[in-house]
This record gives C-alpha cells, sequence and structure tokens, in this order.
C-alpha cells in the first residue's frame, strides 16, 4: 500500500509539474516592469506583448490608461524608417541614390551621402542630440534642410559610409526627400500611407507642439497599443490591418546590420548589451534574439530617451512596447529592466503554451494574413 501511495504521489506530482510546464507567464516581467517604476518613482507605465495574430499581454500600471499617449523620442526613428522603406518599395525614392540628385543644394562629399546612410548613421553627421535647427518650430522641414545643406558641414571629417555616428540631423534631410518624393507634407504623408491603413489615430509628430519642422527622428507621440499596430505589421513581414503596408524584402532590409566593422564614430552609452558589437538597421538598434544560435534573425528595437522600448523579435514573429515617460537619464534604469523583462519573455515563449488573448478589436486580428 505505501508502495502504490507513493507511486501515486509521484503521479500526480508529475501531472502537476507537466500543467505547471505548459502554462505561460508573463508574471515576472509585469513583476520586473513594476520594480522599474518604483525604482524610478513613475507615476505608470504599460506593457503589450503580442504576436501577428493577437496580444499576449495588455497591461496598464498606475495613471497609464489604453488612451494615455507619450512623447516617444527617437522610438520616433523605426516609424520614420517605415515611411521611407514604403517610398523605396513604390519605387519613389532610392535607398542608394547620392542626396544631391533629390536636394542639388547639397554638393561636394555631402552631396554623396545616401537615404541608406542617412537612416543607418553611416551618412557623416552624427553626434547631433538637440540641435537647434532639428527642434525649431517656428520653421518648416524644407527651411530647416536649406539651413543644413547651407551651414552644415560633415562633422570630425567624417565621410559618407565610412563610421557609425548616431544623431538626427541626417534624417531629418531623408525626411525631406520623402517630402518631396512622396509629394506629401512629412505628417500628412505618414498618416495618409500608414496610419490610416493600419487604423492609428494616437501617433503624430507633435509632441512638442505645433509645427511643420518635423522632428523625423525624435518628435512622434504614440499611445500604447498604436505603435504595437505598426509593430505587429512589422512581425508578419509587411502586413497589417489586413494591407499589405510593406513588402517583406524591406522588412528584410530593414533588420540588415549596416555597422559591420565600421568603426563606431559615436554612439550613446549603455545602449547594446555589455560587450556585444554596436549593430544598426534601418531606424532602428539590432540585438541578437535571446538564446538564439548564430545567423539566427534579429531582435529590432528603438529606444527612445525617455524610456519608451518598442521591439520586435523577428525570431520568434513577436513584439512589444515597454512604454513609461522618464526624464533625462532614465534609461541608465530602464534598459537594464528591460533586457530582464525581455529575457523572460523569451522563458515564457519556450517553456510555456503562450496562447493569444481572443481579441475584440479588429485591427490586431486582421492584421493576421497566415
Amino acid at each position: 500500500m505505501t508502495r502504490l501511495l507513493t507511486t501515486l504521489l509521484a503521479c500526480v506530482a508529475a501531472n502537476i509539474s507537466d500543467a505547471a510546464a505548459q502554462t505561460c507567464s508573463f508574471a515576472p516581467v509585469e513583476a520586473r516592469f513594476a520594480q522599474l517604476l518604483s525604482d524610478a518613482q513613475l507615476p505608470g507605465g504599460a506593457i503589450l506583448i503580442g504576436s501577428a495574430s493577437g496580444i499576449y499581454l495588455e497591461r496598464y500600471f498606475g495613471s497609464y490608461s489604453a488612451t494615455t499617449r507619450v512623447p516617444i523620442a527617437s522610438a520616433s526613428k523605426l516609424l520614420s524608417g517605415v515611411r521611407l522603406m514604403q517610398l523605396s518599395d513604390r519605387a519613389q525614392l532610392s535607398l542608394d541614390a547620392p542626396l544631391s540628385s533629390y536636394l542639388p543644394q547639397f554638393t561636394g562629399v555631402k552631396g554623396a551621402m545616401t537615404v541608406r546612410q542617412m537612416f543607418s548613421h553611416t551618412s557623416g553627421y552624427g553626434d547631433d542630440s538637440g540641435d537647434p535647427v532639428v527642434f525649431d518650430r517656428s520653421i518648416t522641414l524644407a527651411q530647416a534642410v536649406d539651413t543644413i545643406a547651407a551651414s552644415y558641414p560633415l562633422q570630425n571629417g567624417w565621410m559618407p559610409g565610412a563610421q557609425f555616428a548616431y544623431g538626427g540631423v541626417s534624417m531629418h534631410i531623408a525626411g525631406r526627400i520623402a517630402e518631396l518624393q512622396g509629394n506629401s507634407d512629412w505628417q500628412n504623408g505618414w498618416l495618409s500611407q500608414i496610419a490610416a491603413p493600419l487604423g492609428i489615430t494616437s501617433i503624430n509628430w507633435q509632441a512638442f507642439g505645433a509645427t511643420q519642422n518635423y522632428g523625423i527622428a525624435g518628435s512622434a507621440q504614440s499611445n500604447l497599443r498604436d505603435y504595437g499596430r505598426l509593430l505587429q505589421m512589422l512581425a508578419n513581414r509587411g502586413v497589417g490591418n489586413g494591407r499589405r503596408i510593406l513588402s517583406a524584402n524591406a522588412v528584410v532590409e530593414m533588420t540588415r546590420d549596416y555597422v559591420g566593422t565600421l568603426p563606431i564614430a559615436y554612439a550613446p552609452p549603455g545602449i547594446t548589451v555589455a560587450n556585444m558589437p554596436v549593430k544598426y538597421g534601418f531606424g532602428g538598434w539590432l540585438q541578437p534574439s535571446m538564446n538564439a544560435p548564430v545567423g539566427a534573425p534579429p531582435l529590432l528595437h528603438s529606444l527612445g530617451a525617455f524610456g519608451y522600448f518598442p521591439w520586435v523579435d523577428f525570431r520568434r514573429n513577436i513584439f512589444g512596447v515597454f512604454m513609461i515617460r522618464g526624464t533625462a537619464g532614465i534609461n541608465g534604469t530602464a534598459l537594464p529592466a528591460y533586457f530582464d523583462m525581455l529575457a523572460a519573455v523569451e522563458m515564457a515563449m519556450t517553456t510555456g503554451n503562450c496562447v493569444e488573448s481572443e481579441i475584440t478589436d479588429p485591427i490586431l486580428v486582421d492584421a493576421f494574413e497566415g
């Protein structure tokens, strides 16, 4: 009898263990995020984790809700990169044509830079955070770019394609090319060609006040789910809300490493995992997917200075947004937490039976085409 009881207890324990292994829990992700909010003394935040076919987790903390919209700083870069890639898909611009072919006021070495270089921080500009012409709300994007052409030499003897130097001036120039080649004001073009098809309503380039000098690299604002709609489109290889926004090849182009062996002239401190080389795609940072074999598709992210952290893991075709609005220096605290959270997401996806929620929002359901 004792032996039988021991056997039965062992079977029950094994069944419980098997059931636990099948439970997909993002509780460690939520707990680490709550710790970040407490450590940084932030009033609220939000988490979104999903796949091409639905949402695993949507959670609001503190004062944040589904309608909360915040400035996203450099998370704007990925949004802008999608628009440039869309215009390339439509043959309205070339990623590799010299700048002078679009804006003849850029001459000499400056005229040789390309859109691909401008959106991978390899153009010869960089280390220009907070440049006054980029943030002057009293002028237009066209006027700002004319000023750059007339008065902004390439920095420190840098040359197009010869180094990586993170910054926003070159992206400002690319935004003006998009206006000309897309026959539309930057914001109107983005809203009509990307936001409207995806059902996005909260994103615009007015985070710091009304202007036509749109901060291509850093002045957008968004709520949680709208940015998620764009990420879901990328995870689904260019299809969102039942519509093709980008070609599958364009999505691949955005995840290529354009830094390679180039010298790092400037990179923001602490932006990558310790001891990992700097890698950058078209409008976003590249990290190896957690525990991924060599050659696996990367994780693309676009961390903003205030802590807004959108990401797509192309190995697992999942995406997420970790949403806060902190102050200068917040990412010294936030980024280690985010990498802990990504590791916890990886663990949940690897060990649990993760099933998307039944979503009533058609925008997030209809994006999946198989």
